[in-house]
């Protein structure tokens, strides 16, 4: 059996108490992270840093279901450039893992599907993490450039503290959204369920590539607080110069008053 997966990504947060008032009149099969039966044979996860995956995936279902969560969204646009998808393969010989496809024994049990949707959710997120981290860093290029070849930080401190608020958010994310995606409690009992989580991690390379996504971020952060500290410190030296030079005016001002007296 042929069982194909799609994920869509928002680029607003989904409050998932406003979702579920939305589907009050559909299943609500799985709590943390939402599934929701919409037909009989038809589901869609829903997780809160908003990657939504449908299965098996219908055009015209996703995209009422989709309506729906639009209506509670601050921001309702879909990245396309990070929607993902890849087809499961009931009644193999055995557990395969290939470009897009995933091959399991036997028929897919629905915290199987349930497994598979959630490591997409997350990898499409960290797709856009790390578009988003990419073109942080492109747009760095210039000022190194000019720091390198003239000595200059043409950065302004409006826009070092809006890289520095960008990092911290963005690890933010990865923290509270895609690393405490609880692995579920089921494959604490089941070392099929276990081996399927560690064989999706190792297909989407979650590890990895959070960890080159946390190296981006650590450049942008430590570097966006030493430009930060150095203009600070150049504010700070004009502070004191002026200061100096205001005290030196008022002083000569008192000679020449008393002289003049």
């Amino acid at each position: 059996m042929r069982i194909p997966f799609k994920a869509w990504y928002f680029r607003s947060t989904i409050d998932e108490e406003k979702v579920r008032e939305k589907f009050s009149d559909l299943t609500i099969e799985f709590e943390d992270p939402m599934v929701v039966k919409v037909s009989e044979t038809h589901r869609v996860l829903i997780s809160s840093f908003g990657a939504v995956v449908f299965w098996p995936f219908d055009e015209g279902l996703a995209r009422l279901a989709a309506g729906r969560i639009r209506e509670t969204l601050s921001d309702d646009t879909v990245v396309e450039e990070v929607e993902d998808r890849l087809t499961l393969h009931t009644g193999a010989d055995n557990v395969r893992f290939l470009h897009n496809e995933i091959h399991l024994k036997g028929d897919a049990t629905p915290i199987q599907m349930r497994i598979i949707a959630m490591l997409l959710a997350q990898s499409v997120a960290l797709d856009y993490l790390e578009r988003e981290a990419d073109q942080a860093l492109e747009g760095y290029a210039p000022y190194l450039e000019n720091l390198r070849k003239r000595g200059r930080i043409s950065m302004s401190t409006r826009r070092i503290l809006k890289s520095i608020g960008f990092s911290m958010h963005t690890r933010h994310s990865v923290l509270t959204n895609l690393a405490l995606f609880d692995k579920p409690a089921e494959t604490w009992e089941s070392e099929e369920l276990e081996d399927l989580y560690q064989g999706l991690q190792d297909f989407f390379d979650l590890r990895e590539r959070q960890d080159v996504l946390n190296a981006k971020l650590d450049f942008i952060s430590q570097n966006t607080s030493m430009l930060f500290e150095v203009i600070s410190s150049r504010k700070l030296e004009y502070l004191e110069w002026v200061v100096i030079i205001l005290i030196a005016i008022e002083i000569v001002y008192f000679v020449v008053e008393g002289l003049l007296k």
